[in-house]
């Protein structure tokens, strides 16, 4: 079998995140070239122009982690991208005089050459590809013979596994029929969870281990939480007043109903084992849980929630503390930030995570406004 198809294999690319596939990737290419030492893949949203660490193989040392910047900030990528071309630098210290986070997390790992690779999907750019080594002047024209190959098959990893996400965001939007859920939960509220939880997931990253890779899928299926309800009758799903003890019942199904939806649609997608697919049954299966037991539908303890699970019910407390409900006011902001500390002391929530959303006031208060009902 060749490289290519084993690396693109389908039943061992469904087994790791694309981290893995780029370390595995690496250390097939350190047998010939031991002087790459680095590897990464930074994805581009058109959305907000941002661009963001995503996976990464580094040669010892550690990786950059949550790092983003706008494609407008870096005129040097831009102009690769208007060209369609790739960049060598011979010299990290004599080219890159502007003072910037990652040039200087570059100069600070002594890392003295690269070549970079913008990755498009048909016309429009989608990621940035990036080899680096601590040797000046590394990447020949005979280097770069063999690093391209080996670029088109991460920047296909890439893309299949993009193509993948959408397919089941798509998948499940279709089968929940989510403008339906939206008559109870707005997609502004759907937006908030997005980056609230997004915000949470990156400053907790370190405390638990949390990849770039695993917070991006976290924030495309955070809003996809509470996909289940799409199976609550009408009835108990819009009542302006409060449940019976039965309709109660029937209304913590959902988290059931949204477990078997996601199966049923992973399996048809044939994405058993992705760790995009793992993170989306994560946070439908477990943000209801409550880390003194009295969640539903299992009765967990906190160390046995899943984290994105936690971060997600987090996000999901806070904005319906914040916001307006047809049976109560937005709750002001120091009233909601002590529910939080008092529902994480008695066990309920994950303090970490509350103090991640709270620590920073003028991001949480921007999302609040910005995707105001």
């Amino acid at each position: 079998m060749r490289l290519s198809e084993r690396i693109l294999n389908r039943a061992e690319f469904e087994k790791s995140g694309l981290g893995q596939r780029i370390q595995s990737l690496h250390s097939i290419l350190l047998a010939r070239y031991p002087f790459i030492d680095r590897i990464a893949l930074a994805l581009y949203d058109p959305d907000t122009d941002l661009l963001k660490t995503f996976a990464s193989s580094n040669q010892g040392g550690p990786t950059l982690q949550r790092y983003e910047a706008t494609l407008a900030s870096v005129p040097s990528l831009g102009k690769l991208v208007e060209e369609r071309a790739s960049r060598v630098v011979d010299d990290i210290d004599e080219s890159f005089h502007a003072v910037t986070p990652h040039g200087d997390w570059l100069k600070s790992r002594h890392y003295r050459s690269s070549y970079t690779l913008p990755i498009f999907r048909g016309k429009v750019l989608s990621a940035f590809l990036f080899f680096d080594s601590v040797e000046p002047a590394a990447f020949t024209p005979e280097v770069r013979g063999v690093l391209d190959p080996f670029a088109d098959i991460i920047a296909q990893l890439y893309l299949l596994r993009l193509s993948a996400v959408q397919h089941l965001i798509g998948a499940v939007d279709i089968a929940t029929g989510l403008a339906r859920i939206r008559d109870v939960e707005t997609g502004q509220h759907l937006e908030r969870i997005a980056k609230y939880s997004r915000l949470i997931a990156r400053r907790v990253a370190e405390h638990y281990g949390l990849d770039d890779e695993t917070i991006e899928y976290l924030h495309l299926f955070a809003p996809l939480h509470d996909i289940g309800k799409v199976g609550i009758p009408d009835a108990i799903l819009l009542k302006p007043g409060k449940l019976d003890a039965e309709e109660w019942r029937l209304m913590q199904q959902h988290v059931a109903i949204g477990e078997q939806l996601v199966e049923h649609i992973v399996a048809d997608l044939g994405l058993e084992g992705d760790m995009a697919a793992a993170v989306m049954r994560q946070v439908v299966a477990g943000h209801h849980e409550r880390g003194d037991g009295s969640g539903y539908p299992r009765g967990l303890g906190m160390a046995e929630i899943a984290v994105p699970a936690r971060i997600v019910a987090v996000a999901d407390v806070y904005d319906a503390l914040s916001s307006a409900r047809p049976y109560k006011e937005s709750w002001e902001e120091a009233r909601c930030a002590a529910e939080l500390r008092d529902q994480a002391a008695r066990g309920q929530l994950d303090a970490a995570c509350v103090e991640a959303l709270l620590a920073d006031d003028e991001a949480r208060r921007a999302i609040r406004e910005r995707f105001a009902d």
